[in-house]
This record gives C-alpha cells, sequence and structure tokens, in this order.
C-alpha cells in the first residue's frame, strides 16, 4: 500500500507535466513562494545528506581511529573450549567445504566441537552432511555432531539457538555454509576475549573478523560487491569499533562469548537480522562488541542477480524491523552521551537511504522541468548541489576502500591493481541504481508489513556457479517486480519529455536510471541459467579468465591448502600449534 501512494503521486507529477507548460503558476524563479516549494520538496536530498556526511566522517576517520591494528591479549594457561556452529539449510554444493574447514580449525581436540546446524528439506543433503561428519569424526577426532530439526523455527534464529542450548562451550564460533576459515583463526580470534595478562575480558561480548572473497573476480556482479563488503568492513567496522567499541555481528565470521549471549537473552527470530539484533541486545546489556581486520575470512559472494536481490532484500527488510523493536529503546531509554546516540541512530537508521534516493530520483525530473530546483540558478549551481556530493563520496570511499584491503587480497598493491580496484565503482553504480526500486520495495514491507517474515536463504553456488552446483528454487516477488516495471516506464517517459523540450543531458540521466533498472530485472531467473524468468541462456556462464578458475576450483577441493597458498596463513601456525599440543598458551612473542 505505501509503494502504491508513491507510485501513484509519482504518475500524478508526470501527467501534470506532461499535459500543462514548464513551471508551477504564479511562482517566479528566487521568489519567496519559489523558495517554500523547492525546499520542500527537497526533502529527501535533506535526508540523503546527513547520511553522506555521515559516511565520509567515518572513511576519512578511520585514518585516526580504526587503521592500527587491533592486538589481541594473551591466552590463559587452561584454554577455553569452543564450539563452531554452521547453520545451513539445503547447501548440498558447500556443505562438504564448510565442515572440512571446520574441523580442520587448530584447536585442542578435547575442547573443539563442531556442530552443523542442517535445517535442509533435500533429503539428498541430510544424508551427505551425515555421510561427512561420521567421516570426520573417525578421520580428525572432532567431536562434529549433526543437528536436524524437524520444524524451521526461528529459522537461522532458531537452529542457532537450539545448538547452543545444546552445548555448554565457552565460546560460540558461527560461519555461515559459503565461509571457509584459515586453520589458525580460533588462534587468532579467541586471543582478544583476554587481556594481556592472561585474564578475561568478560566486556567483551564478540570478535567480528573481516570478510573475504572466493569470487570476487567472476563477473561484475561480484567486483561490485567485494567494493561496497571491503568498504563496509575495512573502513566502516574498523572505525566504529576502534570509536565507539560496537559493531553489529554480520551473520558470520564472528566468535561469541556464550555467557554473554545468555544474558542477552539468547537468540530471536524477531526480525530477519537475528545478528544485528542480538548485536543491539548486548549494547543495551553494556557489553562491548569488536571487529577485527587483520582477521580475513574468505567467502563466497552471490554470483547470480536473483540470489543478490533475495540477499539484500532480507537485510533491507531486516533492518527495518529491528528499528521497529529497538529504535525507541536506542533513542528514549539507553543511557549514553549524545555523539553516541547520534551515531547508533545513524547506525540503525542507515537503511533508510534506500527510499530517500528512490523517492529523490522519483521527484527530481519533475524539480527540474518545474524550474523548482537549484540548478535554475545556473549549471554550475546544479552540479555542485546534486551531483559533486555523491561524486566525493562515492570516490573517496572506492579509493580509500581499495587501497586500505591489504590483507584481503593476496600479493603486492600495483598502482595498475589499484586503478582495477578502482575501476569496481562502475558496476558499483550500476548496480546500486538498478536496485534502488527493488530495495524500497523492502524497506516498505519492513517498516509497514508482518515483523514474522520467512527467512529467504541466499542460494550458494559452490565452484563458482560451475555445473555441480544443484540449484533451489529463489522466490520472485511479484510486487517488488511491477515497482521495477513502474520505474522503468517512469524513467523512461521522463527521458522522452526531456528530449521534446531539448533537455538532452536531463534526457541522457533518467534513460540511464531507467537502463540500470531494466538490467538488473533482465537476468530474474538467471539462478536457474535463464533471463527474464524463462529464456534459457543459449551458452554456460563465461569461465573464469586465466588461472582463476583453476585456483577456484583447487580453493573448492581443498580450501584449506589453497588459502594457505595465497598467504591468508600466518607463518607462525605451525609454532602456535606445537604450544597447543601441551596445551600452553603461546608466549608473548609469537603473537
Amino acid at each position: 500500500m505505501p509503494g502504491l501512494v508513491v507510485l501513484t503521486a509519482a504518475a500524478g507529477l508526470l501527467l501534470h507535466s506532461a499535459t500543462s507548460d514548464p513551471g508551477i503558476g504564479g511562482v517566479e524563479v528566487g521568489g519567496a513562494a519559489w523558495w517554500v516549494v523547492t525546499v520542500a520538496l527537497h526533502l529527501p536530498m535533506v535526508v540523503i545528506l546527513p547520511f553522506l556526511v555521515g559516511g565520509l566522517v567515518e572513511r576519512i576517520g578511520y585514518f585516526w581511529r580504526g587503521r592500527t591494528p587491533v592486538r589481541p591479549g594473551r591466552l590463559p594457561l587452561h584454554l577455553p573450549t569452543v564450539c563452531v556452529q554452521l547453520p545451513m539449510f539445503n547447501e548440498h554444493a558447500v556443505a562438504r567445504r564448510a565442515i572440512e574447514a571446520a574441523c580442520a580449525l587448530v584447536w585442542p581436540p578435547g575442547r573443539l566441537s563442531v556442530q552443523v546446524l542442517d535445517d535442509s528439506t533435500d533429503e539428498d543433503t541430510r544424508a551427505l552432511v551425515e555421510e561427512i561428519c561420521a567421516d570426520l569424526r573417525a578421520s580428525t577426532g572432532v567431536d562434529c555432531t549433526v543437528l536436524h530439526r524437524v520444524h524451521r523455527d526461528g529459522y537461522k534464529a532458531g537452529a542457532l539457538e537450539a545448538g547452543r542450548r545444546r552445548t555448554d562451550a565457552e565460546f560460540l564460533v558461527i560461519f555461515d555454509a559459503d565461509f571457509v576459515p584459515a586453520r589458525d583463526y580460533l588462534l587468532r580470534a579467541i586471543p582478544h576475549f583476554y587481556h594481556r595478562d592472561g585474564t578475561a575480558d568478560a566486556g567483551l561480548a564478540l570478535v567480528q573478523a573481516q570478510w573475504g572473497h572466493l569470487n570476487h573476480d567472476e563477473s561484475s556482479l561480484t567486483r561490485a560487491q567485494s567494493l561496497w563488503v571491503d568498504d563496509h568492513h575495512t573502513l566502516q567496522m574498523s572505525w566504529r569499533s576502534a570509536m565507539w567499541r560496537f559493531v553489529n555481528f554480520t551473520g558470520t565470521a564472528g566468535v561469541w562469548r556464550a555467557a554473554a549471549i545468555e544474558t542477552a537473552g539468547g537468540w530471536r527470530a524477531a526480525s530477519l537480522v537475528e545478528d544485528c539484533e542480538l548485536s543491539f541486545r548486548h549494547l543495551f546489556a553494556g557489553y562491548r562488541t569488536t571487529f577485527v581486520k587483520e582477521i580475513v575470512v574468505p567467502a563466497e559472494l552471490p554470483a547470480t542477480f536473483t540470489a543478490y536481490k533475495a540477499q539484500q532484500k532480507r537485510w533491507t527488510q531486516g533492518w527495518v524491523q529491528l528499528q521497529r523493536l529497538h529504535l525507541p529503546t536506542l533513542v528514549f531509554r539507553f543511557r549514553c552521551s549524545m555523539p553516541r546516540r547520534i551515531h547508533f541512530v545513524y547506525h540503525m537508521c542507515i537503511s533508510w537511504q534506500w527510499p530517500a534516493w528512490a523517492i529523490w530520483i522519483t521527484v527530481l525530473p519533475f524539480l527540474i522541468h518545474n524550474d523548482l530546483w537549484f540548478g535554475a540558478f545556473g549549471t554550475t549551481v546544479g552540479f555542485c548541489l546534486y551531483l559533486l556530493p555523491t561524486a566525493l563520496w562515492t570516490l573517496v570511499a572506492a579509493t580509500v576502500t581499495s587501497a586500505e584491503t591489504r590483507r584481503t587480497y593476496p600479493g603486492r598493491l600495483t598502482p595498475a591493481i589499484l586503478a582495477g580496484r578502482i575501476g569496481r565503482i562502475v558496476p558499483y553504480i550500476v548496480i546500486n541504481i538498478g536496485m534502488l526500486p527493488h530495495q524500497f520495495s523492502a524497506f516498505a514491507e519492513g517498516l509497514f508489513g508482518p515483523m514474522h517474515s520467512e527467512f529467504e536463504r541466499t542460494p550458494k553456488a559452490g565452484a563458482a556457479g560451475g555445473p555441480r552446483a544443484r540449484r533451489y528454487t529463489v522466490k520472485v516477488h511479484w510486487p517488488y517486480l511491477l515497482t521495477e516495471v513502474f520505474f522503468v516506464a517512469y524513467q523512461l517517459s521522463w527521458a522522452v519529455l526531456f528530449a521534446v523540450n531539448g533537455l538532452l543531458l536531463c534526457a541522457l540521466g533518467a534513460a540511464f536510471v531507467a537502463c540500470c533498472v531494466l538490467l538488473l530485472a533482465f537476468f530474474y531467473g538467471d539462478h536457474a541459467g535463464k533471463v527474464c524468468f524463462v529464456l534459457d541462456r543459449a551458452a554456460p556462464p563465461p569461465a573464469l579468465s586465466g588461472g582463476h578458475a583453476q585456483r577456484t576450483e583447487r580453493a573448492m577441493r581443498n580450501p584449506t591448502s589453497s588459502i594457505r597458498k595465497v598467504g591468508w596463513l600466518r607463518r607462525r601456525t605451525e609454532a602456535r600449534q606445537l604450544h597447543l599440543s601441551s596445551h600452553q598458551p603461546p608466549p608473548r612473542s609469537t603473537r
């Protein structure tokens, strides 16, 4: 219903502009009435600008707070017990890789257990998971168990809570099925829960690691995703952790103190972002969380547009549900300083950018056509006010991110490689513009829809989208698709109207926006090898260039050795293993 209201209003603006002369009767550019109307209609831009400013503060502030490596503490004499939890749902393509990587983690076998929380409805996948766990129990000695639930109550949160109640481990490590941790992950993450004298830091609830990538060069889609993931983790989360001592759990690649989860009330399926919801409950309970960019866990980025849209819908809708749950507490009841409160509100409400941008892109053509914009004072003024802030934000974020992700990618950062990584900004812009109507719909559903929505998994391809990947159904939401169709038709209509009136640059801008949305809509069904839902692709997806395909294939068969080969494991792992074999913490000189 809210989306329908916006679409109806947009259609009314277009119809009015197409059937009347430009301008508003009796309103002269620069007059008092013009200023009142123009400023009122610029409200979406007023909402956008604080987010752009906040984003620049985080990214530039990273050089003052966040860039310095986070130093771990010292492990105690008696190592804590650790349980690795792997929530899964029909993950046939990646189940073996994930379970093998978890069981290969370096930690004393008697103090390490692995829970495979398998909610699969596919009998073949359930049987495969059972077989893998049985083989690994026999070959590694790790206590690797499987939990199959009869009903998927609470989805991922329900599975994690069911697993938590079955273990008395001091620390809970969570990996999604598409993540492949290095063998020394626990050796590098767990020490952060202790001071340098080996005593426990009881106020720290979470250690969150940085996401890496297994398939960042597979396509324009994965390149664009790698840019925003690198930006969010390396810059934003590092600054937030250093400045405010709080980051939200990203749902994977993190270690939780089990006692802290118990104190906060356990896992709840109150929203689609159960990880962030639990994080804010820990904030309200007085706990700290930290982000360690020096620990990188590579993962598989969604390789199809249909899968990517399903993931983004869940995240956007879930964040809005989180606001409905906890924003009043954050604003009115949580006790903290005003700067911290402002940042946490910015943090929690960052998804408001999507509707603000969607409405702004919808209203702007009407403002231009009727001279209700500041470009009426000249092209230079229009450029500085409408394009420069966004261009500056995007360029700073892309450049700093590409220069600072030294630990995420193997090899030396040369000028050519840096330029290529900055070049990811092109697909990033196209995809984000194309996602506007989809994300607007997800935001509206999160704000006005039911709180308990279905958790729709993100399909994983396994061997980088290879032919062996088993395909599962991905739900396509038809109201979202109809919104995209309307958005394309609306922008194309404005392109024609601008062209008729001689505003060629504006016509090109509207046509570009329409083409971005249309491009992403064209790939609906690509998770099943189709486009436009029904058309089979004539050829299989393009192979990865050069030796990357071979490296990716080897990573799928033997992820641990592959990660070590590209330099993601520290040379000191073997020394730490020797200390662990005698249950002694590594000395200070080895960290």
